[in-house]
This record gives structure tokens, sequence and C-alpha cells, in this order.
């Protein structure tokens, strides 16, 4: 899970360009497809344009704060939006001179564990968060930052306290309504979740659309996790048309709805969401996953484009795809023993519904129940009620504790 600076950019929706993309330009098969649309692309070119402004401004003043500040918020942001890591090293490297100092700015800090939280590095992320909330226990974005760390390392009791005091700090109905629906719909309490959220939405229409987008699509996916399949999918589809009036991207939000249509089966309508967002990649996987199930012929491009993404991925080391390439060994490769590997390491950083789902998933297509423990029993701890967790935890029971390896 990823959230903006406070909600500001989670609208900001840039797609990568050729140039800036970390594998090879794709090429098309076919010289009718769409590869963009313009007003994204001009969305991009703009965006890219203000950051690059604003790198010139701060060049001639690299010791300037603010300007240091502003800068590396939009690179964040457009790395959030692209998906683009190098987005985040400009930020670090604008804010190089405060980082150094034993005790940085608060708002240097903040984006530090921004930073952190990005790569996955949440121990160091969380190390920043609670320096900066035992000095201001009202640091709202402090404590929504922290928050989704704690909901992503599977502890949603821990998530649960400052979700509780984004009311008192931030006053701010939609977006604690938001986070703490996500927290209670982890630990037993799906419903009540789904009713609170779909009040706080129903009461913030004057909200700001950041807001409401990240409230739509938390409470599409509560939905979809309980099996209210309608529900999830209006909710699914409000959150794209928002998406749509802004003429802004999600990547969050993309994945999320594919995810979503691969289940109910309609890969037909998952490959349209995603077919213009191959440069994500995320969303290049779940396009892969849609033309497998359609017997799509372009699927040997995307797998191409996938072995060399997630090569070069593990040449640069750390653990942000471990998830995606679980899935991708899972169901592309049908290579359930290497998806286990993957699924478990993944297991060690996040810990979301996603990643139980993997990890019990792939131990089952391995026969090897016993990989699948750390997940049954995050299951019995939090009391998530999930029906597919449920069963693939039912059917993994039922294999011999002994199985080995298909």
């Amino acid at each position: 899970m990823s959230l903006p600076l406070f909600l500001t950019g989670l609208l900001v929706a840039v797609v990568m360009p050729a140039a800036l993309a970390a594998s090879d330009p794709y090429v098309p098969t076919d010289d009718a497809e769409v590869l963009e649309h313009v007003a994204t692309a001009r969305a991009e070119a703009d965006n890219v344009r203000a950051l690059n402004a604003q790198r010139r401004a701060l060049a001639a003043r690299p010791d300037d704060l603010p300007a240091a500040v502003a800068y590396a918020r939009r690179a964040i942001e457009l790395g959030r939006a692209t998906a683009d890591p190098r987005y985040h090293g400009q930020a670090e490297s604008a804010l190089k001179p405060w980082l150094t100092l034993t005790e940085p700015p608060p708002v240097v800090r903040l984006l530090r564990a921004t930073l952190r939280q990005q790569r996955h590095d949440f121990s160091g992320a969380l190390s920043d968060l609670d320096q900066l909330i035992t000095r201001d226990s009202n640091n709202a974005q402090a404590r929504l930052t922290r928050a989704t760390i704690l909901m992503v390392q599977g502890r949603p009791a821990d998530a649960l306290a400052d979700c509780n005091a984004l009311i008192a700090a931030h006053g701010d109905l939609i977006a604690a309504a938001t986070c703490i629906a996500s927290v209670r719909s982890l630990d037993g309490h799906a419903a009540a979740a789904i009713e609170v959220l779909s009040g706080a939405i129903a009461e913030s229409a004057a909200a700001p659309a950041g807001e409401r987008l990240w409230a739509l699509t938390a409470l599409a996916e509560i939905e979809a996790r309980q099996g209210r399949d309608a529900e999830a999918g209006k909710h699914f589809e409000a959150a794209i048309a928002l998406l749509r009036a802004t003429s802004e991207h999600d990547p969050y939000l993309l994945t999320a709805y594919a995810d979503y249509l691969l289940a109910a089966g309609r890969a037909a309508e998952a490959r349209e969401l995603t077919k213009d967002s191959r440069q994500i990649d995320n969303l290049l996987l779940r396009l892969a996953l849609a033309q497998a199930a359609l017997g799509d012929p372009c699927l040997t491009d995307s797998l191409a484009q996938l072995d060399a993404r997630f090569t070069e991925a593990g040449l640069r080391g750390g653990s942000v795809h471990l998830r995606e390439e679980a899935l991708y060994a899972l169901r592309l490769q049908h290579d359930a023993a290497r998806a286990v590997t993957l699924a478990t390491q993944n297991w060690q950083s996040q810990r979301e519904p996603a990643d139980a789902h993997l990890l019990l998933e792939a131990s089952l297509a391995a026969a090897q129940p016993a990989a699948a423990q750390p997940a049954l029993a995050w299951l019995q701890q939090t009391g998530i009620e999930d029906p597919a967790l449920h069963q693939l935890a039912n059917q993994l029971r039922a294999l011999p504790a002994s199985g080995a390896s298909r």
C-alpha cells in the first residue's frame, strides 16, 4: 500500500515516457495499437517541465530548504505516479545537505521516511516517523504514513492507534474514516468498516478528489475481499470515473481494479484497462495475466518485457518487486516452487491480504503446506474475514503435512 504526501499527490498521474523507461522500449506488432492517450501524455509533459524548472531554480540556490522540499515533493509524486524510482533518487539528492545532519528538519525527516517507505525500508521509515510523532503527536502526515506501513506489515492493532489519532490531529472525516476502516477490515470487523466508510464518503462529497479517490479504492478493495462483487465493482467504477475526470493516472487504483477484474473472470476488461500502461511493471504483469487468460498472441511480447524487468530488478537488489515476481512465477511461468520461495521472502516485509493470498496459493500449488504456516498463523491472529483466503487455508490444511513439491 502506498500513500501520497498526506494525499496531496494521490492524483498526480503521469506516464513514464519511453526515454525514461527502466527497460527497452516496447515495439508494437500492430500498427493500429494505441500506445498513449494525448491528455495523459500532455499531463506528463507538463509535470516534467515543472520539475525541470524547479531543478534549475534549486541548482542556483542549493541551500534553499523550501525550494529543495518543494522539488522533492514533486519528484516523489512523479515517482509514485510513474513507478519510476529514479524520481525518488532525485528527491533524495535535493535533500542531501539536510539528510546528513544529526537532526534534520522535521519536514526533511518526513520526506526521508516517505522515500524509505517507497523502497521498502520499513524499519528505517518507522524510525523516522516514531521520532517525528514523539516530538509532535499531532503530526497527521506522520501518523497516516506510519499507519500505512504498519498495515503493510500486517500489524492492524498497532496501526489503529495512529488512525484514531488522525481525528484529533487533522479533523478530516474521510481521511480518518478511510484509515480506520482499512484497519478494521483486517481484524474481523469488515462489515462495520464498510458501513463507516460508505457513510463517510456519502458525507464528504465536497472533499478533495484525492481523498475521495483513496476512500473509494479502499472501500472497493474491502468489499472485494468480502465477496461483495457488485458493490466492489460499483465503487471501483466510481473511482475510475473520478480519476478520468481529472485526466490523471493512479497505478495503485488501476492495479487493484485489474486484480478485481481478473478474479471476476473479466480478462477482456482487464486487458483494456492496462493496455496503455505497460511501462509500469505492476500493470504490465496484469496485462500479461489478462492476455494469458484470453489466449492473446501479444502475450509473448509482454512476457519478454517482464523477464527483462525482473532480471534488471534482481541486479539492483532489494525487495520491491518480490510480490509481483512471485505472482509472475506462479501464474505465468507455472513454477510453483520458485513462487513459494519468492512469496516467502516477500512475507518477511509485506503482510497484506494480497501477500497472504499469494503465499497460500503458491504453497497449495507446490503442495508445500509447511511453507504456508506464517500466513495461516496471521489469519488466525488477525481474525481477518476473507472467504477466498479461508478457502485456500482449508485446502492447505487438508494436504498431508509432508507434502512434497510437485
